[in-house]
């Protein structure tokens, strides 16, 4: 971004929200515990949904509703809140309320579709599935909830919207290439490591699987339309939406041996 004048009050923030985050993501890791996910999780979950149409009350851009926005800044609602609604979709199949969850995950869909949001939304019903595949026993009702995801990302994919590429966000990857190859792959490496944690640990983690294919599509996706780019590029939302996932998902397993819970009961 400095390279290609982009101005000091957008980058700065970026590097704000990574120091500050880290720092307060290592206070929770270390000094504080997760009791609250396991206090009324239906009622932090509204709060949630609450947060992600927020968006419908402000402003929206050419019909486009994703953003709210506090002083002089705009925050992405749906990379802060979607990370924090799949742990607890994964919490809500664990207690085997099947209906309930599938309710939930239309819920959330319908809301990314009016936005619209198609990138969210697809990214969020590949973590869905992966979800609801290993909660539901019956093959039929898998297939069943598979098709409805489906349905959902197919028509927000018809219904793209309009809004034309901020060069610094959606195209960020293609300005690292043309400053050369071996910044091309330096930025592809750091977007692979950025999912790494998730994939590689924990293979048989289902949040963790959930969570780490979520990351993935919202990278793969920005190259099929003008989808932001998380976490590389102009954006404090998604690396907000990051570190809690990343931070929550990691104070779980903490949590979990010392219960004295394996991989394979997740």
């Amino acid at each position: 971004m400095i390279s290609y004048g982009v101005g000091f009050s957008i980058w700065i923030q970026n590097l704000f929200i990574w120091i500050v985050g880290v720092r307060f993501c290592y206070v929770v890791l270390t000094k504080t515990s997760l009791k609250l996910l396991d206090k009324s999780p239906l009622s932090i979950t509204f709060v949630l949904i609450i947060l992600l149409i927020m968006p419908f009350w402000f402003n929206g851009i050419e019909g486009v509703h994703r953003w709210i926005t506090v002083g002089p800044f705009h925050f992405y609602m749906a990379s802060i809140i979607l990370p924090m609604l799949i742990i607890y979709l994964w919490k809500l199949s664990k207690s085997k309320n099947l209906l309930f969850s599938i309710g939930f995950i239309i819920l959330i869909e319908g809301i990314l579709i009016m936005q619209p949001d198609a990138g969210q939304l697809t990214a969020f019903a590949c973590a869905s599935t992966i979800i609801l595949w290993r909660a539901i026993e019956n093959s039929k009702g898998k297939y069943i909830t598979l098709i409805i995801l489906a349905i959902f990302v197919l028509a927000s994919w018809m219904f793209l919207d309009h809004l034309a590429p901020v060069p610094y966000v959606e195209q960020i990857i293609f300005l690292v290439a043309d400053m050369g190859s071996i910044f091309l792959f330096a930025g592809v490496i750091a977007l692979l490591m950025l999912v790494y944690p998730f994939f590689i640990p924990w293979k048989k983690d289902t949040l963790a699987m959930a969570l780490g294919l979520y990351f993935l599509m919202t990278i793969l996706v920005t190259f099929l339309g003008n989808f932001p780019m998380p976490i590389m590029g102009y954006g404090i939302s998604p690396i907000i939406g990051y570190l809690i996932a990343i931070t929550a998902l990691q104070k779980i397993k903490i949590e979990q041996r010392k219960k004295g819970f394996t991989n394979d009961e997740n």
